[in-house]
Formats: C-alpha cells, structure tokens, sequence
C-alpha cells in the first residue's frame, strides 16, 4: 500500500561530532490531505507547498536519551539498553565510545 511520506523515530547514536549511527525504531506511513484546498484559489500552489512543508516538518523534539555516561532515566535505560548493546557489538564500539543517544523524528516523502 502506498503513501505521500514517512515518519520515523530513529535513535542518533553519537561517537563524536561527525561519527553518527542511526537506527531506525519505526516507520510510520502519512498521506496528504488535500480535502481542505480550492484549485481555483490563486494562492492553491503556495497553500499546497506550505501545507507539505508544515506536515514533513517533525513534530516530536529531539530527545536526550544517554548523556555524560547515564541514561536519563531508568525506564529508557531500561528500554534501550540491549538494543544498544547490540549496535556497540555491531559497530566494534564500547559504552565508553558513546558521548549521547538521541531520540529523533525525521519525516521524508515517499520516493
């Protein structure tokens, strides 16, 4: 089944500045809705480009998941930490290697 765009949670592993790993936690599919737009308006091409961009732009706030060696709370610790461990095994990294962990949304159209 197809869609317009994707949402998805992807967690930002960093090593350094320029060493990223992503992992991508789930994929959402969205669909535009243009239901509320006229064709025969004069501005339909500039609503149209507005509304597309406003709906790929996330929604949900990076989150802060692992910073200065401590989840930030026990439940993410709790969470993600096996999965993490297994991307440290993957990428021959330690927990030591890790300077934070962040949660984030990105949301692309579909290609």
């Amino acid at each position: 089944m197809g869609c317009d765009y994707y949402i998805t949670k992807v967690l930002q592993i960093y090593y350094s500045e320029t060493e990223i790993v992503e992992y991508e936690l789930e994929r959402e599919r969205g669909y535009f809705n243009y239901n509320n737009f006229d064709e025969d308006d004069d501005n339909y091409e500039e609503d149209i480009k507005s509304y597309i961009n406003s709906v790929l732009t996330p929604q949900t706030k990076p989150i802060i998941l692992y910073n200065n060696s401590n989840f930030n709370k026990p439940i993410t610790e709790k969470k993600y930490k096996t999965l993490v461990e297994f991307l440290l095994r993957e990428h021959k990294k330690s927990w030591a290697d890790i300077i934070k962990i962040i949660k984030v949304e990105e949301r692309f159209e579909r290609e």
